[in-house]
């Protein structure tokens, strides 16, 4: 008599029998709520957690073993773009000076290629107007 071999039921087999061998830690959660997310590391012994979608309440601190985690909200600051920071390089230095030298036009005659960045006051040139915005952002290289 020949026995057909049910390739899914046999992964299924294997998989139960591996899952009954493996020894597992008990872990309780006994109560949950799902509030606003941030990003948030924690971690212990081998485990990591991190929250996005869903964080424990504000101020409470869970603890249990040799886990502990306290929920909270992420405060943060986004620092506005600097005028004149065109290189992307979170400075205003010579190099966006070296730019900008070939941008300055004058009054009325236009933006020419790459030039909008150095718009500054956004009236369509790159003119003296721009070019004393670009002076009060100017930083030389940040360390």
């Amino acid at each position: 008599m020949r026995y057909r071999l049910n390739t899914g039921a046999l992964a299924l087999l294997i998989l139960l029998l591996a899952a009954g061998l493996t020894s597992a830690q008990d872990y309780d959660l006994d109560w949950w709520t799902v509030d606003g997310g941030g990003d948030m590391w924690t971690t212990g012994d081998d485990y990591e957690l991190s929250g996005t979608i869903g964080q424990p309440d504000a101020g409470v601190t869970m603890t249990g073993g040799d886990f502990e985690l306290t929920g909270g909200f992420w405060a943060v600051t986004i620092a506005p773009p600097l005028p004149g920071n065109c290189d992307g390089d979170n400075d205003v230095d010579m190099a966006d000076f070296e730019d900008l030298a070939t941008c300055l036009l004058g009054p009325d005659n236009g933006l020419g290629p790459n030039c909008g960045c150095f718009d500054i006051d956004q009236d369509g040139d790159v003119s003296s107007t721009d070019f004393a915005v670009f002076q009060r952002s100017f930083t030389g290289a940040l360390p």
